[in-house]
């Protein structure tokens, strides 16, 4: 059995494996379906550029000679949307993790605004217009043409040429499917993909004012901004409740986990630390919302400080050198739920994981519709 170094790397180059022949069984289906599949492939956007960015950097050390085979373009457009996974953890943001998140989307509402809305020639026709493209998928919200735009990692100025960023989106888009086809070329990455059990039809399209939008849902105390952001926890644990948990295979389990757990992670984070921005300011349904999802056994669980190397290990893929002489290339998930969350074992943790994400997406949208409007 490999021990040591050897161990880590063989955890990570598993890791690896598992989240590129996810991708790959992804990609493959937006190929086949390349009209039906616009709204998934911007769900999937920033953590496709999570799993290239980070298994890129973990291949540095591993196998540098791989590494430099995978060199790709447009690394910053896909390092800033590997980012915005982050959330409001995302120490990039210089003016303060809640306000730096909160002021991004708001320069990307302006940006929409101003592109849909301000240069209508006819004034009047400004009132009827609409500057917020919103997505569900059988009632539940998936993404917005905001949280689309935060998730690809766009610059909000790149909206004063269409043309111009309708031809980065592709290259970056080619730059992405070339560097999982690569990686993925020599394992066994064939099986079905989560786009397989959707209904097409079941995903509807509603134009909207973001204004009026913004007004309407969570709390009128929330800047505009805020409330996007909002906007974005919701349309995620949304898409990994209702459009990746219809993937049952085993192949694909470790890496909907991965995503499901981070995920949790970064909203449960980020939502202690808009709760405490707002304390002040938030209606007693709202800090109601956000005790039912913060003091919940599992989010207490989920943000143990003891256990902040299971999510690093998930995102960078090799594991601490203090919990190696635990795990084993036979385990599931190598062993890393039981070293790290000792009163776990692994299926446990994959179902509490499940119902928190589920539980989490039910409260966000019933917060979300239990705003102003009502």
């Amino acid at each position: 059995m490999s021990t040591g170094a050897n161990l880590r790397d063989e955890i990570a180059k598993g890791f690896i494996s598992s989240d590129i022949t996810f991708s790959r069984r992804f990609l493959e289906s937006v190929m086949a379906h390349p009209s039906d599949t616009i709204i998934p492939t911007f769900c999937m956007n920033n953590y496709l550029s999570l799993y290239i960015h980070e298994s890129h950097k973990a291949l540095k050390g591993i196998d540098p000679a791989i590494a430099a085979s995978l060199e790709y373009e447009h690394g910053p457009i896909i390092e800033r949307a590997r980012h915005t996974v982050k959330l409001f953890d995302d120490t990039n943001q210089t003016r303060g993790r809640v306000g730096g998140v909160s002021d991004q989307f708001k320069a990307i509402i302006d940006a929409h605004r101003s592109f849909f809305l301000d240069s209508l020639w006819f004034p009047p026709a400004r009132l009827l217009g609409t500057d917020l493209g919103l997505w569900r998928y059988r009632g539940r919200a998936i993404s917005t043409t905001h949280v689309a735009s935060f998730y690809l990692g766009i610059p909000p100025e790149a909206f004063k040429d269409m043309n111009l960023l309708r031809q980065q989106l592709m290259a970056v888009g080619a730059a992405q499917g070339e560097y999982i086809t690569k990686l993925s070329g020599a394992t066994s990455w064939a099986g079905h993909s989560f786009t397989d059990a959707m209904n097409f039809g079941d995903v509807k399209n509603t134009d909207v004012r973001a204004e009026r939008y913004y007004k309407a849902v969570f709390d009128p105390a929330l800047q505009e901004g805020a409330t996007a952001a909002l906007t974005a926890f919701e349309c995620s644990l949304n898409f990994l409740d209702v459009l990746l948990s219809a993937d049952v295979g085993s192949d694909s389990a470790d890496a909907i986990f991965k995503l499901k757990f981070i995920t949790l992670y970064h909203v449960i984070s980020s939502l202690t630390k808009l709760q405490a921005e707002y304390a002040a300011t938030l209606s007693p349904a709202s800090q109601d919302f956000l005790d039912a999802i913060l003091k919940h056994q599992t989010s207490v669980d989920i943000m143990r400080d003891s256990s902040k190397g299971f999510r690093n290990t998930l995102i960078h893929y090799r594991p601490y050198d203090s919990v190696v002489a635990q795990l084993s290339l036979t385990l599931p998930l190598y062993g890393l739920v039981e070293a790290h969350y000792p009163d776990y074992n692994h299926g446990q943790m994959s179902q509490a994981v499940n119902e928190h994400t589920a539980r989490l997406a039910g409260l966000l949208d019933e917060w979300s519709q239990a705003g102003p409007r009502k």
